[in-house]
């Protein structure tokens, strides 16, 4: 970070940990550094009341200060609206905030991917649409790290993707005719390819292929690493096992 002071950014939390006995670390998610680490000194003394402030699903305006990889936190007030998310809405809250930590690189412009955060959040509170937010984020989100996927054309090819056609989608190249992948990738059809290239699915089978590709492409830039998020919707859902939805 060149700037040694930056204020009142908007700003959204995305994760938390401690630090030392009384601080806290904190990940916060900008639209003009992209993702942001910060140390809230003296967060956890009961004397700093940024802390009851510094909530993940909460508008916020973020001011901070110093070089390197961790400046430190000197303002932060409410910016706007804020949600609460319980069950599996809170689970896929979490798990949009994982994406962000794991996969957006620091200090990176990401304007567009942030415009895109609240409305995500605001459609998880209703379990319909609540699968098209999210795909729309996974994409969004793998797009500004560069790595959309290719959903109009077939891997290494012009030719252009069939409404009528199979499809397997090799991870991470693109889709090539189910009859000549021998069963490798992830089955899909290309009308699910087309209705994710324009965000909207017309069935439950469409619904399904488009989280199944999403999951493999996310997973894939993971590099294997397991979100806890995934756990915690499995707990919710065997709860609650009529919700579909998951992310």
């Amino acid at each position: 970070m060149s700037n040694t002071r930056q204020d009142l950014h908007p700003a959204y939390v995305i994760h938390t940990r401690s630090y030392r006995d009384t601080s806290l670390i904190i990940e916060i998610f900008t639209p003009t550094h992209g993702r942001v680490s910060l140390l809230v000194r003296g967060a956890k003394s009961g004397k700093v009341q940024k802390a009851l402030v510094l909530q993940p699903f909460r508008m916020l305006h973020v001011s901070w200060t110093g070089r390197g990889d961790l400046p430190v936190l000197t303002a932060v007030e409410e910016a706007g609206a804020s949600v609460r998310l319980q069950g599996q809405a809170l689970a896929c809250g979490y798990y949009i905030n994982e994406l962000v930590y794991y996969l957006l690189p620091k200090d990176v412009p990401a304007e567009e991917l942030f415009v895109q955060y609240w409305p995500v959040v605001e459609a998880l509170l209703q379990e319909q649409g609540r699968d098209n937010a999210l795909r729309q984020f996974e994409f969004a989100l793998l797009d500004q790290t560069g790595y959309a996927p290719l959903l109009s054309h077939e891997k290494d090819s012009d030719v252009e993707i069939q409404p009528t056609r199979d499809y397997r989608y090799l991870v991470p190249d693109g889709p090539v005719p189910a009859e000549v992948a021998s069963q490798k990738g992830v089955a899909v059809s290309g009308q699910t390819l087309l209705e994710l290239a324009a965000m909207q699915y017309d069935s439950l089978t469409h619904i399904r292929e488009a989280r199944d590709l999403a999951r493999a492409l996310i997973h894939y830039q993971l590099n294997g690493r397991e979100l806890l998020s995934r756990s915690l919707f499995s707990s919710f859902k065997s709860m609650q096992p009529t919700e579909k939805t998951d992310g």
